[in-house]
């Protein structure tokens, strides 16, 4: 009677003496007998096999529980319940309790988790024996269109050396982790400026003197059939000098000489200069702008080289017909400036190189276009990120620069 089924079997039995009042005739047919009966059959099934399953988690409950008061230490006293992320498994790896701050790491509700092996919902400890978990891990979770580089770590739990349960903490690394990135990123460009800047000096002596008598010689002065190679050597001469320029520039820049800066006019004025290039690759360059000013705290050559040198890249990447987008936006806190083409995307392998020094994928291209623009965003205060564009194929490229409030009260601070 106070089972699932029998309270089903009593509302089932009170709707069959109703019927059967209202309508004795319908109630009397046996096929009818026998489709009530079949019905109450397959409820009690259900519903008995419900509550066993029912039965049967709250056992591993209680099991994984007293495993967790009985350990030594105790880690009820050593796991901060109000801070951390905390998770608790049974011996199959199924969630059987976690606290408020876990559904608000994962922005999933508890009732959603809870009953559901581990591994189904966060894709780690695939093999969650006990015995056999590892004890630290880290993984990638995007959840509303948000990702988050998350870390975990496992303790068994023991009851009298059973294994009876895991208890799981979660822990958000996504900041440090993108702050190891740029430590990195800073490190490799302090080794190249470290053995870099005698070589390029050494190189820019012999290349000078080639280059001025190379001038020197007139074209009477060569064979006829040597002259067309004269102004072939002058341009690759050029080429290498640019190179150097360039090298220079990554490994001995100079300080950036700040003031206010109106992006919304500044960077419409530095498009002009690659009219030629998007006719030429039959692309199609939309602004995206506020209609008002927005201003930053900016070197306006520095800044305009290094956004010419991520948009050189745009345009590039874009199939003829293609838009490149660059779109500006003032928020609170910054101003940022993205700029999306419709090409095929950064290849997954790809993503952690691309701005390297000297990594290129391009046959004519130096590798130090976007390392440069790069160490120019970092000396704005500003970050560089890639991310796949809105749409099926594409790159966005996102420049956040502090807004002038920020800025301005970060120098009086």
């Amino acid at each position: 009677m106070f089972t699932t089924w029998g309270r089903v079997w009593v509302i089932f039995a009170t709707i069959v003496l109703v019927v059967s009042y209202a309508n004795p005739i319908l109630s009397s047919s046996p096929l009818l007998l026998l489709v009530h009966i079949t019905f109450l059959l397959v409820i009690m099934v259900l519903f008995d096999r419900k509550e066993k399953q029912e039965r049967i988690l709250h056992q591993r409950h209680l099991k994984t529980m007293r495993a967790l008061l009985r350990q030594n230490p105790p880690l009820v006293q050593t796991v901060d319940y109000t801070r951390e992320a905390v998770i608790l498994l049974d011996d199959t790896g199924t969630i059987l309790e976690l606290n408020s701050q876990s559904s608000y790491l994962l922005s999933l509700p508890e009732s959603y988790l809870v009953g559901k092996p581990i591994y189904d919902v966060l894709g780690i400890l695939p093999n969650s024996h006990p015995s056999n978990v590892p004890e630290n891990g880290d993984f990638t979770w995007t959840q509303k269109g948000i990702v988050k580089q998350l870390k975990f770590r496992t303790r068994p739990l023991l009851d009298h050396n059973n294994p009876s349960g895991i208890l799981v903490t979660l822990f958000d690394i996504s900041e440090a982790k993108n702050r190891l990135e740029s430590e990195l990123q800073v490190e490799k460009l302090s080794i190249i400026s470290q053995v870099s800047a005698g070589l390029a000096h050494e190189i820019r002596n012999p290349m000078t003197t080639i280059k001025g008598f190379m001038q020197l010689i007139t074209p009477d002065q060569w064979p006829e059939s040597f002259r067309p190679y004269q102004q072939l050597i002058l341009d690759e001469i050029q080429t290498i000098d640019q190179l150097l320029n360039n090298f220079i520039l990554l490994t001995n820049p100079s300080a950036p000489h700040l003031e206010r800066l109106n992006l919304a006019e500044a960077i419409p004025s530095m498009t002009q200069a690659i009219q030629t290039r998007l006719h030429k690759q039959g692309v199609n360059l939309v602004l995206e702008f506020p209609s008002h000013p927005v201003y930053i705290m900016g070197d306006r050559e520095q800044l305009l080289q290094a956004l010419l040198s991520i948009l050189n890249n745009a345009i590039e990447a874009s199939p003829k017909g293609g838009n490149v987008i660059i779109r500006l936006r003032e928020e609170e806190s910054c101003v940022s400036v993205n700029i999306i083409d419709d090409g095929p995307g950064i290849p997954e392998n790809l993503r952690q190189r691309i701005l390297d020094p000297f990594f290129t994928t391009h046959k004519e291209g130096t590798g130090l276009g976007l390392t440069i623009a790069q160490q120019i965003i970092l000396t704005h205060h500003g970050k560089l990120h890639f991310s796949d564009s809105s749409s099926s194929t594409g790159t966005e490229v996102t420049i956040d620069f502090p807004s002038l409030s920020n800025f301005t009260g970060s120098l009086s601070a």
